[in-house]
């Protein structure tokens, strides 16, 4: 049966569609990878665990690597309905197509949830990780000693935190006030600064009476350069579900146009 010119026209259109929406797929395999292995990131994310083998996030990035898989194959039978004009392989790309808007509204919500369940308790958590499993769970000192590092902050609320820690009680810190990592550091810049830090000047870092005005230490907490961090990750996946979101409802409206053309 010979195509119209309105069905060579989706006919095309589909197949372009579909080689954005491997890019897509490829995208989405590739932030989830870049989730997991970005070293900052899995670092920080170790703070908001869900059980002792994984982070939440964790979980995100592999959520988003398994939709890119889909999305590659889905692109597959796209292309194959287009060129071959069988209304059987659109009407599977379609309903393959609906399958992971399914996913993708999923994983939105998913993302919404962790926002709302990190931040609905975040100071509690930060508190208890910091005051039980600073210096003794190595998974919590990495994240913290990051945190404050790069962050700048010191603590959970500020440097009076560890003084009712686990760390300073059992001497963990060797007899220190705070933790290294709030001080101002030599190798501040550094990307491994928080691994073995340096401070400008430890003794004046460690003096509690200098503490509203120390120009030696960091003396905001943490709480907030946290929340934030968790806000921003949070709104980039939300907008990256909505945008693949986006070209799956074009894909299901050109494949419905190319199936009442063959």
């Amino acid at each position: 049966m010979a195509l119209t010119c309105g069905a060579k026209c989706a006919k095309a259109l589909l197949i372009t569609f579909n080689l954005i929406f491997w890019l897509s797929g490829l995208a989405l395999i590739g932030l989830g990878a870049f989730l997991l292995i970005d070293e900052h990131r899995s670092t920080l994310f170790r703070l908001f665990r869900v059980d002792e083998n994984y982070a939440l996030p964790q979980y995100l990035a592999y959520a988003l690597i398994g939709t890119g898989l889909l999305v590659l194959l889905i692109g597959f039978f796209g292309c194959c309905g287009a060129v071959k004009e069988s209304k059987c392989l659109l009407g599977t790309y379609f309903a393959f197509l609906f399958v992971i808007l399914a996913c993708e509204l999923a994983i939105g919500i998913f993302a919404v949830i962790f926002q709302d369940k990190i931040l609905s308790g975040i100071k509690e958590d930060l508190n208890h990780a910091l005051k039980r499993e600073y210096g003794k769970k190595t998974h919590v000192t990495t994240a913290f000693d990051w945190a404050q590092a790069k962050m700048l902050c010191c603590g959970v609320s500020g440097p009076g935190d560890y003084a009712e820690s686990v760390w300073k009680a059992e001497s963990i810190g060797r007899g220190d006030n705070v933790s290294k990592t709030c001080c101002r550091l030599r190798d501040e810049g550094e990307p491994d600064s928080h691994k073995n830090p340096r401070p400008l000047n430890e003794t004046l870092c460690q003096n509690m009476d200098m503490k509203p005005h120390n120009p030696y230490r960091h003396n905001t907490g943490c709480l907030s350069a946290l929340e934030e961090f968790i806000k921003q990750e949070s709104t980039m996946l939300i907008a990256v579900g909505c945008g693949v979101a986006g070209l799956e409802i074009i894909g299901m409206i050109f494949s419905i146009c190319l199936c009442k053309e063959v």
